[in-house]
């Protein structure tokens, strides 16, 4: 591999390039709360520039406040080993959550302000808001936020009567991070706890969109329905049997629920009226082997 292209490897694994699609799908289920019936094509656009300054800004700056301790635990990282130094990372992400933030300020003061409380909730967890519940309610919060902000901007009425959607997406977010906790338990200490956490997970998942059903209130009722029972269903199969619980197994039930963010979000696009629910909703899904392609160039762990 050349250097150049090296360096810009070692740059996108510091800063999760492989997590994008997450971060704009986000923004797309949002524009869908929001109401849109067409895709944007003007400056609301920008929103994207928004979220990904702030997303991957919050994710350098996690390496950053990391650097220390990944020097025992992850030492291969780009800045315990070298490869990038942590001055350079620390500007770099202070400038992409700025510009993420003054993106914001551009299109709209309240989306400005909006903007700004998910920045400052993101840069508190880096640093110090890393408690076993502080640490996951902070990014519940974040991720609300984050889904919430295109409907505050544009239909803050249509963001009053679909709140549960964003605030179902927070939940389910707060959840996966607690599970994600269980990792470092040993196995005699797990118990039924990871279940207990699932079936939480589960009903996070599943309430919200089956709120939205119930509502009548999406624009392609049989594609939304087998999303949201396909990953109410992927979620709970995971507490059946009588195989006992350990840090690899929970491992692995934390990777397939953030994986169903995507799914969650897609379905949540499906609130969007006209063309843009299913074009926004087929993007989100073309976020798996998006993601997935981008993982073989930029590692995120």
């Amino acid at each position: 591999m050349a250097g150049g292209a090296k360096t810009l490897v070692i740059w996108g694994r510091c800063f999760r390039l492989s997590l994008l699609p997450t971060a704009m799908a986000d923004g797309l289920a949002g524009f869908a709360i929001a109401g849109l019936t067409e895709f944007p094509m003007d400056s609301k656009l920008l929103l994207f520039v928004c979220s990904a300054g702030i997303y991957h800004g919050a994710m350098g700056l996690n390496d950053w406040a990391d650097r220390v301790k990944d020097q025992t635990e992850r030492p291969e990282r780009p800045l315990p080993s070298g490869a990038l130094k942590a001055s350079s990372v620390l500007s770099v992400a202070i400038a992409l959550v700025t510009l993420g933030v003054a993106s914001a300020f551009s299109l709209d003061l309240r989306l400005g302000l909006w903007m700004t409380g998910i920045a400052t909730l993101a840069v508190a967890y880096d640093l110090f808001l890393r408690g076993p519940l502080l640490g996951p309610l902070c990014l519940a919060i974040c991720r609300a936020m984050h889904m919430a902000a295109p409907a505050l901007w544009l239909a803050p009425d249509r963001l009053m009567d679909h709140w549960y959607l964003p605030a179902g997406y927070g939940a389910y977010v707060f959840s996966v991070s607690r599970l994600a906790r269980l990792e470092e338990k040993a196995p005699e200490e797990l118990g039924r706890a990871p279940s207990r956490m699932i079936l939480i997970q589960t009903a996070c998942f599943a309430v919200p969109l089956a709120a939205a059903l119930f509502k009548q209130e999406v624009s392609s009722p049989l594609t939304f329905t087998f999303l949201a029972a396909a990953g109410a269903v992927i979620l709970a199969k995971q507490t059946l049997g009588n195989s006992e619980w350990n840090p690899a197994r929970v491992q692995a039930s934390v990777g397939t629920a953030l994986r169903l963010l995507l799914v969650y979000s897609a379905a949540c696009a499906l609130t969007g009226g006209g063309s843009y629910g299913l074009i926004a909703a087929a993007l989100i899904l073309l976020g798996y082997p998006l993601a997935h392609s981008l993982r073989k160039v930029f590692p995120p762990t």
